[in-house]
């Protein structure tokens, strides 16, 4: 039977008014004005993403989107959220006979997307729920990272400040405890993968434009497809970077990599050789090795998207994506990639080209485990249950945590499954 801690408020310590601002609060913007990004890339959630980055790079290089790797249960059934946003795709596809003179077809494609947006943000909240079979009170949290993923109903775009909230949601998945080490190469190359096939169905069939920093080098919806699909690259390539257009090796390895993928995409959807359709990749596909391309794009991506004033006034944060200062500043972790690690240098040939044949690599988790503060519960579900308690005092305290959050929220009512929508207006009402 569980403990309950007790704490004196009369002398409150500081991590349970932290505790306490965030359960009373949720996630909130802290980046507001360009002082802030000064606050940002010392903050710990900085500090994760880059640490995340860079240790998925690692583990994904030499791997295949085809190729067989760990697929937990629980990483079965976070996939199947997607498989949920790609039928509200379906269903709420806008129809050339819906428009006329009164409403172009640019203004359906529009309804339609903030419909689509609205039952997106009742589906997240539901599949979380089920898909995380712990007592999991960071609910709130990783559905308010996953909900901003998907474009700005307001302005009808979509941008590099989007992907960085799905990449928040993964690494809180990994800072929970709710995905482990061994579930690092999938989270990249099947979740991110099926988050990004749904983004380009998104842009596809409402027509999204693109948000982002003109100093960005890719010209493009999103950047970490590139920046992992040179990471896939970089050890054991079939190819250079300069052959990627050769219509032999994109037969050959199309559904294979990431960056074949993207070309592909590229050159159907732009209509085009590559040197004319995104001439800055073009020109960055003329690096000699995968190792090279990765870390020009890992500056750029650093430099010019994580840095970015655009970008990051978009992000929320709260207890796993901390705001908060690390203290003492220490070095940013970095990906050296052609080679899995220091240690494998070392070994003889023959005991690499049994761990490459065996696929035995050894994982560390890729970001740190995030020890939670208590009190007992917010945000969500409670960290363990207790058997006497009944049903109802459990959903009743769920509702009353969401409901502090609703009330900062704008979007609230387009979110919360069991809160009725009330009319079309509400539908403007949406904020990235």
């Amino acid at each position: 039977m569980s403990t309950k801690l007790d704490y004196d408020v009369t002398d409150p310590t500081v991590q349970l008014l932290r505790a306490s601002a965030f359960m009373q609060n949720g996630p909130v913007k802290q980046v507001r004005s360009l002082e802030d990004l000064d606050r940002w890339v010392r903050s710990q959630a900085y500090y994760d993403i880059i640490a995340y980055i860079s240790n998925t790079s690692k583990a994904i290089q030499g791997h295949r989107l085809t190729q067989a790797f760990p697929v937990t249960e629980q990483m079965r059934r976070l996939g199947e959220i997607f498989d949920g946003l790609e039928q509200l795709i379906v269903e709420h596809t806008p129809k050339m006979e819906d428009s006329n003179l009164a409403l172009p077809f640019g203004q359906v494609r529009s309804k339609a997307y903030r419909t689509w947006m609205r039952q997106m943000y009742q589906h997240v909240f539901s599949k979380l729920d089920e898909a995380i079979n712990v007592n999991c009170k960071h609910i709130n949290e990783l559905g308010q990272y996953l909900r901003r993923s998907f474009g700005n109903a307001n302005t009808l775009d979509f941008g590099p400040a989007n992907e960085l909230m799905f990449l928040f949601f993964l690494c809180g998945l990994f800072r929970a405890g709710i995905l482990l080490a061994k579930d690092t190469v999938a989270a990249a190359l099947m979740l991110f993968n099926r988050y990004v096939n749904v983004v380009r169905r998104l842009i596809s069939t409402y027509g999204l434009t693109i948000a982002k920093d003109p100093a960005c080098t890719i010209e493009d919806y999103y950047f970490l497809p590139y920046l992992w699909g040179a990471a896939q690259l970089s050890l054991n390539s079939p190819f250079s970077p300069m052959q990627c257009e050769q219509g032999k090796i994109m037969d050959s390895y199309r559904q294979d990599y990431m960056m074949l993928e993207i070309i592909d995409h590229l050159q159907k959807t732009r209509s085009g050789p590559l040197s004319r359709v995104a001439l800055q990749l073009w020109s960055i596909l003329s690096i000699p090795t995968w190792p090279q391309v990765y870390r020009g794009l890992n500056r750029n991506y650093v430099d010019h998207v994580l840095s970015s004033f655009g970008t990051v006034e978009q992000a929320i944060f709260c207890e796993l994506m901390s705001f908060e200062a690390v203290v003492p500043i220490i070095p940013l972790q970095r990906a050296y990639l052609g080679t899995h690690s220091m240690v494998d240098e070392q070994e003889n040939e023959d005991e690499l080209e049994q761990k490459r044949g065996e696929n035995r690599w050894e994982l560390s988790p890729p970001v740190s485990r995030y020890v939670s503060m208590e009190p007992e519960s917010f945000l969500g579900f409670q960290g363990s249950k207790i058997q006497n308690k009944s049903e109802d005092s459990e959903e009743e305290r769920l509702w009353m945590m969401r409901q502090l959050v609703d009330e900062n929220d704008p979007n609230s009512e387009m979110f919360f499954p069991d809160r009725e929508v009330k009319g079309r207006d509400s539908l403007t009402s949406f904020a990235n």
